[in-house]
């Protein structure tokens, strides 16, 4: 009986001693697996406005994050937001931020900054920030440079302009300068503390500082017209967000009383025809903020980061622009200290020879953040790319977003009008809309518009405004009607949500159910009036005598067709849409424009425009794009069959994971 005991103790070892070297063996391949399902970190990006310097700045964010590992769509699931100026959509951005479960967030700019910190004081989520002036005087609990003297979720660079340097290089470009002018906004604690030292530096040099007080963009031209009328004989522009907004507007009033522009901002020098820039490479401070934030995400805790100022200054001279102002040279010692910047930085002085003969200002309008808007402004950008057309040498854009908002929209409008560009692009209804009322003779290229002419664009696609021209996406309501006939089993209503305070949406409302009664069938609609009660207004939709819901083109419901496509698919039924990107969010099936070609061509409308074309003489086109998308696993769930015609036209076929 031992000797039997004996001999099942020794198999059961054995057993697990194997047991335990298949485990040990197995753990590597297990940690690896767990690792590869992981999902991926979800990072979010906001500044607070569309200039150049903190484009630079959040271009650098994303290339600092790069080379730690974390790459947008393919390592890293990064979220942009942009509060385009506006005081109330930076703040419901930031309280949105602090709540949405991201792994963490960047910010560009002190008012960002100061936004989002307020929001997250209770340091819910990790907060890196760079583009800040003073970081120690923002108000945000940062009070020096050491790793213990700032909170331990916030964590950042700050770059105090070479404020003082500006001014002195300034003198010495005129030495009998005497009068410098500034327009600043009181409300941004940076521009407080640029202004703070250019009071002392004036006062050391024997210069008198004219000020006036900004609240918005604008303000800023009546604000250069009160300083240059009280004897100003140069302007400067510091860390001042309204100020830098308005840049172009500042030059164009300045310049007509022959009156030059200096700035804190090295990028202006080739197009906003200043005279000099002096400043940081903001590219430079946005990458060590992104390796920043990419070695805690590594890792790393925030508490062993100090909030250190750094400043990889640059200096850009317009040689062909100074010879325009009476009195202003560049001495020898200045244009060699610029020179020395190519070497430094890869940002040379602008010698004569090298100044564009013709450099387009580009502003484009965007409604909100829907992915098809996204989807045609990157079809727009990469539209200019491929007619030849290269950012910053041949045009500068900036792309403003309202987040959704009208009262942000007609700001926007506003401030673009001020500032006078060669063109002005519209993506959505509702932009092309205010663009129209507030934009007055400037040329208005349009894309992400279902009817232009109902819009207000004109009497009909030949006989329109002559400066508005530019590209319809009207949804395939026919197509999408007879397709629905025939694929889905006894099919008798189609539901639907819209806005009935936008025009595209009752139109593409009123024309689907007129298509959908060809066919014999019935549209159930749904009003919402914002984007917070789709979630309510998608349950009543699904309570109506529904076997379908087919979500027609509407900005106040698009951003949430997530949650239309998962309630749909909870109460079983098919969720079909007229925007192909929808399949990413849970639609069965997608047939609508290609939002990104419509971009494109969109581009070669406004570039046709910038060479010369009138818009009155270019007739409102149509798209010629349209594309199928359909998850294959959703149509074999509710029993759709798909003739082979529409198979055939389906360039994406998407599997459910």
């Amino acid at each position: 009986m031992l000797k039997l005991l004996r001999n099942i103790w020794l198999g059961v070892s054995l057993i697990l001693l194997a047991s335990g070297l298949l485990l040990l063996s197995d753990l590597d391949r297990r940690r690896g697996a767990k690792k590869s399902s992981k999902a991926l970190p979800r990072l979010a990006v906001m500044q607070w406005a569309s200039t150049d310097l903190l484009d630079q700045i959040v271009k650098g964010f994303i290339e600092g994050l790069r080379q730690q590992g974390f790459e947008h769509g393919r390592t890293a699931d990064i979220r942009f937001l942009n509060a385009s100026g506006d005081n109330s959509t930076g703040n419901v951005m930031a309280r949105d931020l602090v709540g949405g479960s991201y792994d963490l967030v960047l910010t560009a700019s002190t008012l960002a900054l100061q936004a989002v910190a307020k929001a997250n004081t209770p340091g819910r989520v990790i907060h890196v920030f760079g583009g800040v002036t003073d970081p120690y005087g923002a108000g945000v609990g940062i009070t020096g440079p050491k790793p213990d003297q700032h909170p331990g979720h916030l964590v950042g660079v700050g770059t105090f302009q070479p404020v003082d340097r500006a001014i002195r290089i300034a003198r010495k470009m005129n030495p009998k300068l005497r009068k410098i002018g500034v327009a600043w906004s009181p409300g941004e604690s940076n521009s407080e503390a640029c202004v703070l030292k250019a009071r002392s530096t004036c006062k050391d040099l024997g210069i008198e500082l004219i000020e006036a007080n900004v609240g918005n963009t604008s303000e800023v031209p009546e604000a250069i017209r009160s300083i240059l009328a009280r004897g100003s004989e140069a302007v400067w522009v510091g860390g001042d967000t309204v100020a830098i907004s308005a840049i172009s507007a500042i030059v164009s009033s300045a310049r007509a009383l022959k009156v030059p522009v200096f700035t804190n901002d090295p990028n202006d020098t080739a197009d906003k025809g200043v005279i000099f820039g002096v400043g940081a490479s903001y590219h430079k401070v946005g990458v060590a903020v992104g390796e920043i934030a990419g070695k805690i995400l590594n890792g790393t805790s925030p508490k062993s980061f100090g909030v250190e100022n750094l400043v990889p200054e640059v200096l850009t001279v317009n040689e062909t622009l100074v010879k325009e102002f009476e009195g202003w040279s560049i001495p020898e010692e200045i244009h060699a200290q610029a020179m020395a910047s190519t070497n430094v930085t890869g940002t040379a002085a602008v010698p004569s020879s090298q100044v564009p003969a013709r450099c387009w200002e580009i502003r484009i309008a965007r409604y909100n953040d829907a992915q098809f808007s996204a989807d045609t402004w990157r079809g727009i950008m990469d539209g200019f790319k491929k007619q030849g057309l290269q950012e910053g040498r041949d045009f500068n854009v900036r792309c403003l977003n309202a987040q959704g908002d009208i009262t942000t929209m007609t700001s926007i409008m506003t401030a673009i009008r001020a500032e006078r560009p060669d063109l002005v692009m519209t993506i959505s209804t509702p932009a092309l809309q205010a663009a129209l009322r507030q934009i007055g003779d400037l040329p208005i290229v349009f894309a992400c518009v279902a009817d232009a002419v109902r819009a207000g664009a004109g009497k009909s696609d030949s006989d329109h405004l002559p400066n508005v021209t530019g590209i319809t996406t009207l949804s395939p309501f026919a197509s999408m009607a007879q397709l629905i006939r025939k694929s889905v089993p006894n099919v008798r209503a189609v539901g639907t949500l819209f806005s009935p305070g936008e025009v595209n949406a009752a139109l593409n409302r009123q024309w689907f159910a007129e298509a959908l009664e060809r066919e014999g069938l019935k549209l159930v609609s749904v009003p919402v009036n914002n984007s917070a009660e789709t979630a309510e207004a998608t349950s009543v939709m699904l309570r109506s005598d529904i076997q379908i819901v087919c979500q027609i083109m509407d900005n106040t419901a698009r951003p949430g067709f997530a949650q239309i496509a998962k309630r749909a698919k909870d109460a079983c039924l098919p969720f079909f849409c007229f925007d192909s990107s929808g399949i990413r969010e849970g639609a069965t099936l997608g047939l609508g424009r290609d939002y990104y070609y419509s971009g494109a061509e969109a581009s070669e409308v406004a570039v046709q425009v910038l060479r010369g074309a009138k818009p009155a003489q270019i007739p409102i086109t149509n798209t010629r794009t349209e594309i199928i998308v359909v998850n294959q696993d959703l149509i074999r769930k509710y029993g759709i069959v798909l003739s082979p015609e529409y198979l055939k036209k389906a360039q994406i076929v998407k599997r459910e994971e």
